[in-house]
């Protein structure tokens, strides 16, 4: 997306990648997912931001590529910090167990930022229906990751 994301726009692609996905769901259900996956890939989008600012700096400070890695995994140098297992290249590659996976990815946020998910925490990605099925199939979240991939949501991109 080339042009900056209105909060008009983003209400638009949130109601189209609910409806694509939700199926016969409740709204209300499903909408809790897609707007965990916003959070997530906001989150990632502006530590990525931070973060390659951080690495310009240490660059022109002169050190090593090892020490600029080590330098870049340190949790107190940002203000919200993405674990591994959380950011989001890793998050879109994974195909399987996603469901178990983002569970993870929430959880470790959590503990990484002391409290930044507030009611997010919550959200249960392995919830089941009457039947037994996942709320929320494997295969909806791949679309959700693969829906949300292309956005920039860094302030620089947001017009609201």
């Amino acid at each position: 997306m080339s042009d900056k994301l209105t909060s008009e726009g983003l209400e638009s692609f949130l109601d189209e990648t609910c409806d694509s996905i939700r199926g016969d769901r409740a709204v209300a259900e499903f909408k809790e997912y897609v707007i965990a996956i916003l959070f997530l890939k906001r989150l990632n989008d502006r530590f990525n931001l931070e973060r390659e600012v951080r690495r310009n700096k240490l660059t022109a400070k002169g050190l090593s590529q090892s020490q600029i890695e080590e330098d870049l995994e340190r949790r107190e140098v940002y203000r919200l910090f993405v674990p591994k297992i959380a950011r989001w290249d890793k998050v879109k590659q994974q195909k399987e167990g996603l469901n178990s996976y983002l569970t993870k990815v929430f959880l470790e946020t959590e503990e990484k930022n002391r409290g930044c998910l507030g009611a997010l925490n919550d959200i249960d990605f392995n919830k089941t229906t009457e039947k037994g099925d996942n709320f929320i199939t494997n295969s909806d979240l791949v679309e959700l990751i693969k829906a949300f991939d292309p956005l920039v949501l860094t302030d620089d991109h947001l017009d609201f």
